[in-house]
């Protein structure tokens, strides 16, 4: 079956830097060319602050394909599923996501949204905008996964800010990547179904080799700092495991694994061969966030 076209809409500041490494086709967005110049390979669409607030700010029920912008839908043509990756917390960032996905929605697409909030250094005001942009985002996004920035001091301690940054990007690229390797058009009613269950969703990536690599990656991937709340309560959750060779008595082990450490949740388990992986095993989990711990 032909696979998903996946497209990564990287919006503001943050969504540029994701943008300019990324693999996928890519488009930039920003409220000025300048910005966007560091994403030599994206097509760039240039809004205003004004623009882009206002449209954010519409009621969805009045905003259709003939009311928004002809280059915003055009951006939606070729693509089967839109990952629009966004810093929340600023006026770009925050209201450009709600935006594009909102036109994402109306262009019939399957919209995945992955944001990450400010850290608690720059302010409680930040912190307000952000979570208030994350809540509105719920209603216009069919996939939310979400990144606490304050999470990177436990996975990097001792790396200066710019470099932990740059590998914050590449994890948060990693969910695109496994979902575009195993996902057909004939997933997404039960993938959307699922991922209702809960909110947004945070990310755990694992890393095993050797003779126990199955259980080393697992149990790296259960280890994510973002991974704060009981797992015991979660309701729904996505794992994608690969390697170079499938091999399927290990491949069951670890779903079974997952199964009994997620022993509340809706599943949807997907497998795909990796060559550049070596020896090396990697398990992605990405679990929902129970509503009742949702701020």
């Amino acid at each position: 079956m032909t696979p998903l076209v996946f497209k990564a809409f990287g919006i503001g500041g943050a969504g540029c830097n994701f943008i300019a490494r990324t693999r996928f086709p890519s488009l930039a967005i920003g409220t000025n060319l300048y910005d966007l110049e560091r994403c030599p390979n994206a097509r760039k669409i240039v809004m205003s602050v004004g623009e882009i607030v206002g449209f954010a700010e519409t009621d969805q029920s009045v905003l259709t394909i003939n009311t928004i912008p002809s280059k915003v839908i055009e951006c939606f043509r070729d693509n089967d599923v839109s990952a629009l990756i966004a810093g929340l917390g600023g006026i770009t960032g925050s209201n450009g996501i709600s935006f594009f996905a909102t036109a994402s929605k109306i262009s019939e697409k399957t919209t995945i949204c992955i944001v990450s909030m400010p850290f608690t250094s720059e302010g409680e005001l930040r912190r307000k905008i952000a979570s208030t942009a994350l809540e509105d985002l719920k209603s216009r996004s069919d996939f939310i996964i979400c990144f606490e920035n304050d999470k990177l001091k436990d996975l990097v301690p001792q790396m200066p800010i710019n470099k932990a940054f740059n590998i914050m990007n590449a994890i948060m690229e990693r969910p695109i990547i496994d979902l575009s390797k195993v996902m057909l058009a004939s997933d997404i009613p039960v993938f959307k179904q699922i991922a209702q269950r809960s909110a947004t969703f945070r990310l755990g990536v694992g890393l095993g080799k050797g003779r126990l690599r199955d259980f080393v990656a697992l149990k790296e991937a259960f280890e994510s700092p973002w991974f704060d709340f009981d797992l015991d309560s979660a309701l729904s959750a996505f794992a994608i495991i690969s390697s170079n060779h499938t091999d399927e008595k290990e491949l069951d082990d670890v779903i079974r694994e997952i199964h009994k450490k997620l022993p509340n949740c809706k599943l949807m388990i997907g497998s795909y061969e990796d060559p550049s992986l070596g020896d090396r095993l990697r398990v992605t989990l990405l679990i929902g966030k129970p509503l009742s711990l949702e701020e």
